[in-house]
């Protein structure tokens, strides 16, 4: 990295904020390696995150405010605080409750304990929020008391559409149909935005079952009907089961 920014034009004029773009592509590269669990793909794509740490880090020092070793040493530092059980022996019954005590000591300044959650995509910052709130009570007791919620929020969405109601309303509607839908599957031990990576996956390889079906019989898809299609679909999803 070291050589990069002083011989390569390109690397020479990167900032910390030209660098986002890379960084979020290579967090997803690295998530679909793991759930391909190719480990090969695993391993190039980490490498490739890693360097976008060393050339952030490069980048810090350039202007003189800190190196690797201090992200290093900082980290460390803040894995033995928050692990008093395993550096300092202390023994606790509730692990993660520990941590969030932990770490709420070190954010004392925040005044709300919706300060200081991440920016993450917006079904696992629902789930965030969601677990703050839960850690003053704020919760349901179970997924079924959700479900009932999440009844109630579909059917408020299905008036909304009925009554041919503005943008705003139905976007209000529907994001509180998707923030339940998030809750429910924190109450049954699921995260909404690792489940939806797997659907996403699945329907990929369904869909390039019906092509290769279509293609086999010489048909277009876009000249087939609904139900046609459908057929196609439920032909693909029976052919991946048999291959599984």
């Amino acid at each position: 990295m070291d050589v990069l920014r002083e011989e390569c034009p390109w690397d020479r004029k990167q900032t910390l904020s030209s660098l986002r773009t890379y960084t979020l592509e290579e967090v997803h590269e690295v998530l679909e390696a793991i759930d391909r669990e190719d480990w090969d793909s695993l391993r190039d794509e980490l490498g490739d995150l890693l360097l976008q740490i060393v050339f952030y880090a490069r980048i810090a020092k350039e202007q003189e405010r800190f190196t690797l070793h201090d992200i290093a040493e900082s980290v460390v530092t803040k894995m033995i605080r928050r692990h008093p059980h395993v550096f300092d022996r202390v023994e606790t019954e509730d692990l993660s409750r520990q941590w969030e005590e932990l770490k709420d000591a070190e954010h004392a300044e925040r005044k709300s304990l919706m300060d200081g959650v991440p920016p993450l995509p917006a079904l696992a910052y629902a789930r965030k929020l969601q677990k703050r709130a839960a850690r003053v009570g704020f919760d349901w007791n179970d997924a079924a008391d959700v479900m009932v919620k999440m009844r109630e929020e579909l059917e408020e969405l299905e008036t909304e559409v009925r009554q041919d109601a503005p943008f705003e309303r139905l976007e209000d509607e529907f994001g509180d149909v998707l923030f339940t839908i998030v809750n429910l599957g924190r109450k049954l031990g699921l995260d909404a935005e690792l489940s939806l990576r797997r659907t996403n996956r699945k329907f990929i390889d369904r869909f390039r079952g019906m092509e290769r079906l279509a293609a086999s019989s010489d048909s277009a898809m876009a000249q087939m009907d609904m139900a046609s299609l459908e057929e196609l679909y439920q032909q693909a999803k029976a052919e991946i089961r048999k291959e599984k």
